[in-house]
């Protein structure tokens, strides 16, 4: 018995110690396995995805972002392969208990030419989890589903699957699983993981202690490899700059969280030693407040602002960088800098420490479709613009004697109206930007210069100049852009840099700075890019590190900026219509008059440039007259608000004894009669107290008239006509018609008396001279000066629709236009139809009819709720170029006889002023 006793104990170790190691390869926990460890050095951004369950959650949502992308065909294969993925995982348990979990990492290499493709690694957390996935893919393969093959690499089992013409390839590495389209990638990967990896340098790894764990994902972009990813979509011109930016840092981390069509990034980048990097130059910049909104054109397509906190130390640290990164750039520079000092005879560097006030900004302005390289702008603020000019003006003379010139052949008068002129000179020093700052710059030629305020705005072309500088007067700048306003509340109170781009005024740089490949791509999804309003980067020093603080901003609503003339910036939205007036001054040139909802009224030139604002005590009821009233040429406006009757001059001054205060609130705009041509103006008001008043020339009530109350209040403005020699003076309450003589008697008894819609009393001739307007169901009621009457039906009608008149064919009869909800229709004397169309959103205006050339004839339409105005022809089509931005009445007329087009006035959404040009 013995003898067998020894064989069997060993037999039974062994046997226990084969099953051992056997059950324990197949669950035993993997340590020390971090998915970063497989990662190629050389791999430019990496995605880690912290949870895929959670992100698979997020882009299956009802966000407005996700549900665009969902319908951009050129994604359609992302959504189908995410759509997979969660059918995978809820059809194969297995798949789900590993995967949905695990926390994945992308990473984005550049393959081939013109290809990126993506290497998926993530941690296993033992071997029962590897298994479970080669096990699922095995089972595809059962199941006819797929073709799976094995083969060794480097110690390891490398599996392809094919199916449905695609191949996949994944491995297991020391506890990481890699799965790529790429066999290649899931090679380098295995190699990856027996060298020296991410996870063992120190500055990744301070920079993964960063990390939130709270975030959608975590972007990791290793700047010296960027360049590799970038060269694949620039222009062939672009790829060496690229390259040139390997220097910026070393490597950044963003943390990316998304909420309600909104994208945060922010996190820190490590720049390596003193000055192996450029954002070293700023290690010793502390952050200052975001101030050249101020300055920046509300055109702005892109801008880069530096906010120093001193220039001069940016300059000995950026001689630093260029010294220490070797190569020629140092020594290029230094010539640039001697040969402008040589020419100036003052050194560059040390002058804009003298003037300069650390606030400097490259800018885009409207990008061109045809030339997208024009409009490029740097500014420099400066500390005094008189002291500044001592100091510049003396080396732009010092140039143009080098040229045999003087300043003044180089200077350039831009007059924007008598008293305001800016001179622009030639600029001998066109790579002043980038001398200054570097390569960050050089996309702006400082060919122009001109002093605004205490800032020095130079640029590209003496025409983008002038149209910049006629933006900065008219206040249509982003600090007045409340778009940009309301972009800015999301970035950061300080930083020393701040780079933004407005994707849909800058779209067509894609032209310039993609490849023709690339560029294509994006036209196609154009509408798509538009919807991104906004990126905005911000940079700034932090304890070693560099703070970076993103914010891009999607607008479900493509907008697409208006092409006027000019815009100009009022404090808050337009209140009344826009009217064109007459300068007397200056009888070929028109100005506008307008108040905005403030209470302020505006006298605007044709160049778009406040002459004056006067605040008023309340809001202008109805127009705005010119009147002469000292008779002698020149004109002044007449108006009233609910208290008081207005004249001012063309200054905004008050005239004579105006303004003159009403003996009860007024109910309607002031009627402005001349009966007899002579300028003996009478002035007619409508009172709560259901009193008519006149008032002289003077602002006296007149004793001679006397009409007696109103049985009602009287809301819309009184009317005069003389037919066949006789005065008729017209008014109506809510349910009578008024028709008195000069002295308020009544003329004409009326017979016909209904609700009364509240729209206009007009003239029309039908048969004979008769007063029309319609009741609250939109019947048409004629009232004839005998006291005879009609009515014209043209169908039902809301309470709250809007009634015109006008002889809309031409046929010396008058036609009717109705406007009820979005419907818009026009009819004839006879109750014919003439023209009809059907809007989007309802009409929220009364139309207006507009009159070229020939007697043609418009309807102008406004639907404040879509911030749009129409003009239809008498056809039913809209005119060329409609819709249009805006959102108030508008005014159509010449601003000056020297241009051969019309211009449309009209208010917008964002306290803009548009000046449209109409052919």
């Amino acid at each position: 018995m013995r003898k067998f006793l020894l064989p069997l104990v060993l037999l039974l170790i062994v046997v226990l110690g084969l099953a051992w190691y056997f059950l324990a390869n197949r669950s035993t926990a993997y340590s020390e396995n971090s998915a970063f460890q497989a990662i190629p050095v050389r791999t430019p951004v990496i995605v880690e995805i912290p949870e895929l369950r959670s992100l698979l959650k997020d882009v299956q949502g009802n966000d407005p972002v996700v549900e665009e992308l969902r319908s951009a065909a050129f994604l359609k294969s992302f959504w189908a392969d995410v759509t997979a993925i969660e059918n995978l995982m809820a059809e194969n348990e297995n798949l789900r208990d590993v995967v949905q979990s695990k926390s994945v990492l992308v990473a984005f290499n550049p393959e081939g030419k013109e290809e990126v493709e993506a290497l998926f690694a993530l941690s296993l957390d033992n071997r029962a989890e590897r298994d479970k996935l080669v096990g699922y893919f095995k089972q595809l393969q059962q199941a006819g589903k797929g073709k799976l093959t094995q083969r060794e690499y480097d110690g390891n089992d490398v599996y392809q699957f094919s199916a449905n013409g695609e191949n996949y390839s994944f491995a297991e590495a020391k506890g990481i699983f890699l799965f790529s389209r790429n066999a290649i990638f899931v090679e380098e990967g295995i190699r990856q993981t027996r060298s020296e990896n991410l996870y063992n340098q120190e500055q990744f790894k301070q920079l993964y202690n960063t990390v939130s764990s709270s975030s959608a994902c975590n972007v990791f972009v290793n700047h010296k490899k960027l360049s590799l990813l970038l060269e694949k979509i620039v222009a062939p011109d672009f790829r060496k700059t690229i390259r040139q930016f390997a220097n910026f840092s070393d490597w950044s981390e963003l943390d990316v969280n998304m909420k309600q069509s909104q994208f945060w990034m922010n996190g820190f980048s490590e720049a390596g030693g003193t000055f192996d990097n450029y954002l070293n130059v700023l290690k010793n910049q502390t952050g200052q407040r975001f101030r050249m909104d101020r300055v920046l054109s509300a055109n702005t397509s892109m801008f880069v602002n530096f906010s120093l906190d001193n220039f001069k130390r940016f300059q000995e640290d950026y001689v630093a960088f260029l010294k220490k990164q070797g190569g020629s750039d140092f020594y290029n520079r230094e010539t640039a800098l001697t040969n402008a000092e040589n020419g100036g005879k003052r050194a560059l560097i040390p002058l804009f420490e003298e003037i300069g006030d650390n606030d400097f900004a490259m800018a885009y302005g409207s990008v061109m479709q045809n030339d997208p390289t024009l409009n490029r702008f740097f500014i420099a603020k400066v500390k005094s613009q008189s002291a500044t000019k001592e100091l510049l003006l003396p080396i732009l003379e010092n140039f143009a004697k080098s040229a045999k010139k003087t300043l003044v052949d180089t200077e350039t008068k831009y007059q924007l109206q008598k008293d305001v002129v800016y001179s622009i000179y030639e600029f001998p020093i066109p790579d002043l930007a980038s001398l200054l700052f570097g390569k960050v710059f050089s996309g702006v030629a400082c060919n122009y210069l001109c002093f605004y305020d205490n800032y020095l705005v130079f640029a590209d072309n003496e025409a983008a100049l002038k149209n910049y500088i006629h933006d900065l007067v008219l206040s249509a700048t982003l600090e007045k852009d409340i778009h940009f306003q309301k972009f800015q509340e999301e970035m950061a109170s300080r930083s020393s840099v701040y780079f933004y781009l407005n994707f849909s005024k800058a779209f067509n740089l894609g032209t310039y700075y993609l490849s023709e490949d690339a560029f294509a791509s994006v036209k196609e999804h154009e509408d798509l890019f538009r919807k991104f309003y906004a990126l905005g980067w911000q940079i700034s020093a932090n304890s070693g590190s560099f703070l970076n603080n993103l914010y891009l901003r999607f607008d479900p609503v493509m907008k697409v900026d208006p092409q006027t003339v000019w815009q100009s910036k009022l404090d808050t939205t337009i209140w009344i219509k826009p009217q064109i007036v007459t300068n007397h001054n200056d009888r070929q040139n028109k100005e506008v008059i307008v108040q905005d909802n403030a209470n302020n009224l505006y006298l605007i030139n044709k160049e778009g440039v406040r002459l004056w604002k006067v605040k008023l005590s309340d809001k202008i009821l109805g127009d705005v007259y010119q009147v002469d009233y000292y008779r002698n040429g020149k004109l002044q406006y007449l108006f009233n608000t609910k208290d008081k009757l207005y004249l001012l001059d063309r200054n905004g001054n008050h005239v004579a004894k105006f303004p003159v205060s009403f003996r009860s609130p007024a109910t309607n705009g002031v009627a402005l009669f001349d009966y007899d041509n002579n300028r003996d103006y009478r002035f007619f008001i409508a009172c709560e107290n259901k009193e008519i008043y006149c008032y002289d020339r003077d602002g006296r009530v007149v004793d001679g008239w006397k009409s007696g109350k109103t049985d009602g209040v009287v809301t819309n403005q009184i009317q005069h006509f003389r037919i066949d020699g006789k005065d008729y003076i017209a008014c109506a309450d809510q349910y009578k018609t008024y028709i008195y003589d000069r002295q308020g008697s009544l003329r004409v008894k009326t017979t016909d008396n209904f609700e009364h819609s509240g729209n206009q009393l007009y003239l029309v001739k039908a048969g004979q001279f008769a007063l029309a307007t319609t009741d609250v169901k939109g019947l048409v009621h004629i009232q004839y000066f005998n006291g005879q009457s009609k009515t014209v039906d043209l169908g039902k009608f809301s309470k709250d629709h809007f009634f015109v008149v006008d002889d809309l064919n031409n046929d010396g009869q008058s036609d009717f236009v109705i406007a009820d909800g979005k419907e818009l229709t026009c009819y004839s004397d006879r109750g014919k139809d003439l023209m009809e169309y059907e809007f989007s959103s309802p009409i929220s205006n009364r139309p207006n009819i507009y009159t070229f050339a020939n007697n043609d004839k418009k309807v102008g339409v406004v639907c404040h709720n879509e911030n749009r105005v129409y003009l239809l022809n008498m056809n039913g089509k809209l005119y060329n170029g409609f819709p249009l931005q805006g959102n108030t009445d508008f005014s159509i007329g010449y601003m000056s006889r020297a241009n051969n087009y019309f211009n449309l006035l009209v208010g917008n959404e964002d306290n803009s002023f548009f000046n449209y040009k109409v052919e």
